[in-house]
Order: structure tokens, then C-alpha cells, then sequence
């Protein structure tokens, strides 16, 4: 009984265009802000990245505890501001 091979990490320009559902490698390049991984003279894009790109741009993104942590300090410098 053999294991299922892991997904791929790393993506071609064309693989990552179809991960993210546009319709080619150009719009990625041209849209698509991640500096891709080089290896020898092929060039990736890391899943993690893609997925990070496209949270920062939805409103359904995960949020972190840098998120909570922003909310505290903004709820505080208003209390401050109304005490003095």
C-alpha cells in the first residue's frame, strides 16, 4: 500500500494563474505582487504566498492575533484620548 503523494508546494507561473483562476500566466505577472522562488533557471510561486495575497485582499481573511492585539491598542488610545 503506497501513500498519496503530498500536494505541491511550489507552482509554475501557469499552475498558479489556474490556482487563483485567472485566465493566464500575464495576469498573475501583472497583478499578482509575489516575488516568485527561483531555482536554477525555473521560477515557482509558493502556495503560501498566493493564499496569504489573496486573504490580505478579502474581507473573509483569518484573523490573527497581530488583528486582536491592533484592535486592543486602537480601544486604549481612545480611552486615553477620553480621559484627558
Amino acid at each position: 500500500m503506497s501513500l498519496p503523494l503530498p500536494a505541491r508546494r511550489l507552482l509554475t507561473a501557469q499552475e498558479a494563474a489556474q490556482y487563483l483562476g485567472l485566465k493566464s500566466p500575464n495576469t498573475l505577472k501583472a497583478h499578482v505582487r509575489i516575488a516568485p522562488v527561483k531555482i536554477g533557471d525555473s521560477v515557482r510561486y509558493d502556495v503560501r504566498d498566493l493564499d496569504r495575497w489573496v486573504d490580505a485582499r478579502t474581507q473573509s481573511r483569518p484573523i490573527t492575533a497581530d488583528d486582536w492585539l491592533g484592535k486592543l491598542d486602537e480601544d486604549q488610545g481612545e480611552g486615553r484620548q477620553a480621559l484627558s
